[in-house]
């Protein structure tokens, strides 16, 4: 999933964000000039075991991994998110579970190298990522300690039921006493989801990065 995608690494904070959650809703794709439910794909009864199995390891393995902080187990991580992909082509008409990728998603792993960099830099922060399919808007920040954050404003526009693209509008260092020191945004790309159910959402983009993130 590569496209050209021009921004500056300090705007570029991509795809990033908790708890164990469980907010559903219905959200709404442009296809053809009509609304159509924008659905993620979650197992059903019978299909269920193998991807569900595929997740249950992708989990294990990120969720171990530092967030990807010095991470040596990428090429493991992506060889089991192609696994997962293929098993839910192959499950996608015995799916019957639609999630919403509208919610606050708290970072587990990413190949990101600028969000990783803060997340290093900065002991004790913590990435997020905000999606409003109705508003179409994304933002990405990373929380830092005494209430600090770098905080990147999106728009987005839904292509289909997978694919996303986004274009920055706005970004900047935002602190406790609500001063922001702002960063001018440069860029914008796509990113497709791989799965999404309704504790997890695995993404790529279209640097090529990979995203694994927790609904809150």
């Amino acid at each position: 999933m590569i496209t050209t995608t021009t921004m500056s690494s300090q705007t570029r904070l991509y795809e990033c964000c908790c708890s164990r959650c469980t907010s559903r809703g219905t959200t709404f794709s442009r296809r053809r000039g009509k609304k159509v439910a924008f659905v993620s794909r979650s197992s059903s009864s019978s299909s269920s075991s193998s991807s569900s199995g595929t997740l249950d390891e992708l989990i294990s393995i990120a969720s171990s991994d530092d967030r990807g902080i010095g991470s040596t187990r990428r090429r493991e991580i992506e060889s089991i998110i192609d696994r997962l992909l293929l098993e839910e082509e192959e499950e996608k008409n015995t799916k019957n579970n639609n999630f919403s990728v509208s919610a606050r998603w708290k970072l587990l792993w990413t190949s990101e190298r600028e969000t990783l960099f803060l997340l290093e830099t900065f002991q004790n922060s913590l990435a997020y990522q905000t999606i409003d399919e109705k508003a179409k808007t994304l933002r990405n920040a990373v929380e830092f300690s005494g209430g600090n954050a770098f905080v990147v404003e999106s728009e987005i526009e839904i292509l289909d039921e997978r694919k996303v693209n986004f274009t920055f509008l706005s970004a900047g260092l935002k602190f406790s006493n609500g001063f922001t020191l702002p960063v001018p945004p440069v860029g914008k790309g796509w990113f497709e989801n791989i799965y999404v159910g309704e504790r997890y959402r695995v993404a790529r983009d279209s640097r090529g990065d990979t995203l694994i993130v927790e609904r809150c």
